[in-house]
């Protein structure tokens, strides 16, 4: 891993729940605070139907994008994020995170998620590209995901 300066991590896989349990995990084993951006969003945004009927598309957009770069800022945090979300934003995160992509095995993937091989291959590549950290799984188990994550971390961050 290059040289710099790591305050998060941001865990993304292309089956949303499964980050989430190994953010989750991940978090608690380290004493981070545990963040899962749909929520936050929810949260910060509640009722996205009715600001884009009453302000616009375009408004809600900036508002997500305001609580994902304060998001960006925060410290000690692990942070899952959805593919689809976390690509919006990916620019966000690179300064001071560890990004992980779990790149699940392609069978568990299709079993889970309506992604098609095409968009399965195009995303696990954009997602290569993106993580400091790619932890490779022929099984989708969380404590083992958590603990080759920690093997990795080496204390870096």
């Amino acid at each position: 891993m290059e040289e710099q300066k790591y305050n998060k991590i941001v865990i993304v896989s292309l089956y949303e729940k499964f980050s989430t349990m190994v953010a989750k995990a991940l978090a608690d084993e380290l004493g981070l605070l545990f963040c899962r951006t749909r929520e936050l969003l929810a949260y910060e945004i509640m009722d996205r139907k009715l600001i884009e009927e009453r302000c616009s598309l375009d408004y809600l957009k900036k508002q997500e994008a305001r609580v994902l770069s304060n998001l960006a800022s925060y410290e000690n945090v692990c942070i899952s994020i959805a593919y689809e979300r976390f690509m919006e934003c990916a620019e966000l995160f690179k300064k001071e995170s560890i990004i992980v992509f779990v790149d699940l095995p392609k069978s568990y993937i299709k079993e889970k998620s309506k992604i098609s091989f095409i968009r399965f291959e195009e995303r696990t590549l954009r997602l290569k590209q993106f993580a400091n950290l790619v932890i490779g799984v022929r099984k989708a188990d969380k404590e083992l995901v958590k603990t080759k994550i920690l093997k990795q971390l080496g204390g870096i961050l």
